[in-house]
């Protein structure tokens, strides 16, 4: 008796012996009795390779040749690679093709004259074991956007279709480096920052030439280029950091820009400054001290690192930081890779789309390139915390409850976030002692003392009396 629920990774894509067959069917246990009519019946049933998708293509035959290129063009725009079967009917079922003494030549001279930017591919004849042959056309390619006939296609499962403007562009901004083949308007610039920070990790590098080849800071004419232009001493494209009161963009409360220095330090800044306004809140039971962080640190690092990486720089527009009272959000300008999917965005598949940015980026340890940062932030706050509409990513990250030093300082005096809780506990009791202080504004006791000497260094606080018996003035605003 057959067994009709074959596994399906059992497939046969070759002629195959009877000694073979006796074997195979009695490790799976298919057939007790093994004789002629059994296995031509087996065969039969497997001479099936399975179905259609967005990077296989069944044709009958080679009399569908250009529709077989057409398939071939838009599974290469979409994943990089392409394998056509011809003699397979759309459901996988092997039929068989004729092959003459130029088939397969005429398949090769097809591909290469048909796709722009010209491919390779791999040819070769397939049979089953009732002696159908069929011949498999396999190619790969990352040149993208292709072409056939002057057409540009892309493929949506097992169908193929034009590609409209809005997906061309991103495919055309996911191909090649921009930064790298951009000439910069500048080409007097310098590098000292970069030096400093490649030298601090070990590297032994000068402002010349050779730091020019080996950190992509030259086009393919020898002029330097938009990575350099973003990398040195001159660049103009400042990074910012806007706060808000409330919830929406309707009351700017603060906003500083870092800009006139290499990208590098820039990116540091913002992930110093940051960081600062990582308030800490503390909960007090019974025997019992636990503080909270107002958002994850890691996840902000890996929002902040990816965004400057990713970001479409070519557009002259920075990734920016908005702080709201209950939210951050990381904002950037462009998408992820055409041919990356959500499923691999969110696994962590690394496919930079400005790739020598992000090797300058590891260089100078700044990342890891790794792919673990989408997992760290959908880790802390979930897949909804990405955004991927309308020309940009933004990560939401939710606050652990709402910021207590929303934007209640002078704006000529601009504090941090540490700093204004160090300031909002002194006004709430000026009488507190430094460990007070700390408790209340859920500071470290060593950060606090510091933060107290900027405090009176910006007259925002003066000490009246000795340190046991005195008590703090505040400067009213």
């Amino acid at each position: 008796m057959i067994d009709h629920g074959l596994p399906r990774q059992i497939r046969i894509v070759s002629s195959i012996s009877i000694s073979i067959w006796n074997q195979f069917v009695y490790q799976y246990g298919i057939i007790k009795y093994i004789n002629m009519e059994s296995i031509t019946l087996l065969a039969s049933i497997m001479a099936n390779i399975g179905r259609e998708d967005e990077t296989q293509e069944f044709k009958e035959s080679t009399a569908e040749m250009d529709e077989a290129m057409e398939a071939i063009c838009a599974m290469l725009n979409n994943s990089g690679k392409a394998h056509v079967f011809f003699g397979v009917r759309d459901d996988g079922t092997v039929i068989g093709q004729m092959i003459g003494k130029n088939t397969l030549k005429d398949i090769s001279k097809s591909v290469r004259e048909s796709i722009e930017p010209p491919v390779i591919a791999k040819i070769k004849v397939l049979d089953t074991s009732d002696g159908k042959e069929y011949i498999s056309v396999e190619t790969q390619g990352t040149a993208r956007p292709y072409s056939v006939k002057g057409n540009i296609l892309v493929r949506t499962g097992a169908e193929n279709r034009k590609a409209p403007l809005s997906e061309l562009r991103r495919m055309i901004l996911s191909s090649g480096d921009n930064l790298l083949d951009t000439s910069s308007y500048n080409q007097e610039l310098t590098f000292k920052e970069l030096c400093t920070l490649l030298r601090d990790n070990g590297f032994d590098v000068q402002d010349d030439e050779r730091l020019r080849k080996s950190f992509g800071l030259l086009n393919s004419d020898g002029r330097l280029n938009f990575q350099a232009q973003l990398l040195s001493d001159q660049n103009d494209i400042p990074l910012s950091v806007a706060m808000f009161r409330g919830t929406d963009r309707s009351d700017m409360t603060f906003r500083k820009d870092y800009g006139g220095r290499s990208l590098l330090t820039e990116v540091n800044q913002v992930l110093d400054f940051v960081q600062a306004q990582n308030e800490i809140s503390v909960q007090v039971g019974p025997g019992s001290r636990k503080e909270r962080e107002l958002f994850d640190g890691n996840a902000f690092r890996e929002a902040w690192i990816n965004a400057c990486v990713h970001n479409n720089w070519i557009g002259h527009i920075a990734p920016t930081v908005h702080i709201f009272d209950d939210r951050m959000e990381i904002i950037s300008y462009g998408s992820i890779p055409y041919w990356l999917s959500l499923e691999d965005f969110f696994s962590g598949k690394s496919l930079p789309v400005n790739d020598a940015l992000m090797r300058v980026f590891v260089q100078t340890r700044l990342t890891e390139h790794t792919g673990h940062g989408i997992p760290v932030i959908t880790s802390a706050y979930g897949k909804e915390a990405f955004d991927l509409t309308n020309g940009t990513v933004t990560v939401t990250l939710r606050f652990h409850g709402l910021r207590s030093a929303a934007s209640r300082h002078p704006e000529e005096y601009p504090l941090t976030e540490r700093e204004m809780s160090v300031l909002d506990a002194i006004r709430s009791n000026p009488n507190a002692k430094l460990n007070d202080v700390a408790y209340m504004s859920g500071v470290s006791r060593a950060y606090v003392g510091k933060i107290v000497v900027k405090l009176k260094d910006k007259g925002l606080i003066e000490r009246i009396g000795n340190q046991r018996t005195g008590y703090w003035k505040i400067r009213q605003a």
